[in-house]
């Protein structure tokens, strides 16, 4: 029995439409932080909801057992703090600030080693609020340096800033020895304090 010619076009529509599935399944069209959290795993970085709350001034620590821990302000991008401070986790992290708004603008002062060596001597690390950028810092020592960034008033004004750290020269963490994972590390963050001038 010879085959109906008229089933030839709907067999190699359900084909199509199951190459099509499976590409989907294989390659799925995602924005870049669902590819990075969900898929490819190399970012924390997700709608998180975090308390936020700051009093201006407070020298918050990201050194376990240390008093003023940044938690209520984090949103993603860190690990888990250690007797040295806080690793940057992917190729951003992002925290987030709400306070009494001020008239004036505000000085962000942070204290960070970076994950440098003689082949990669320097980290950058550009820095944003609420979107727009403001600078790019350079670390250049495993021991914490203190750098400064100011924040325009018509930012700090808004009462509400979310802060973000870019890392374009993060490497993978099994860099640092056999026993580190392989997500990006960049800065190794010891203290914040978001002031004003």
């Amino acid at each position: 029995m010879r085959p109906n010619p008229a089933l030839w076009l709907p067999v190699a529509l359900v084909s199509a439409f199951e190459l099509f599935a499976a590409g989907l399944i294989l390659r799925p069209s995602v924005d870049a932080p669902y590819r990075a959290y969900f898929i490819d795993k190399t970012s924390d970085c997700w709608p998180h909801q975090t308390e936020a709350a700051y009093t201006l001034g407070t020298a918050l620590s990201f050194v376990e057992g240390k008093p003023n821990l940044f938690f209520p302000n984090k949103i993603c991008g860190w690990f888990y703090p250690n007797a040295k401070g806080t690793w940057s986790y992917g190729a951003y992290s992002l925290l987030r600030f709400k306070f009494p708004a001020p008239a004036a603008p505000l000085r962000l002062t942070i204290s960070a080693g970076a994950m440098v060596d003689a082949g990669h001597p320097a980290q950058r690390v550009a820095v944003s609020a609420n979107g727009q950028p403001l600078v790019t810092l350079s670390f250049a020592s495993t021991e914490p340096e203190a750098k400064t960034v100011d924040i325009p008033a018509p930012l700090a004004a808004s009462g509400s800033l979310d802060i973000r750290f870019d890392y374009p020269d993060a490497r993978s963490g099994r860099e640092l020895g056999p026993n580190e994972d392989s997500h990006l590390r960049a800065i190794r963050m010891v203290s914040l304090t978001l002031a004003n001038t």
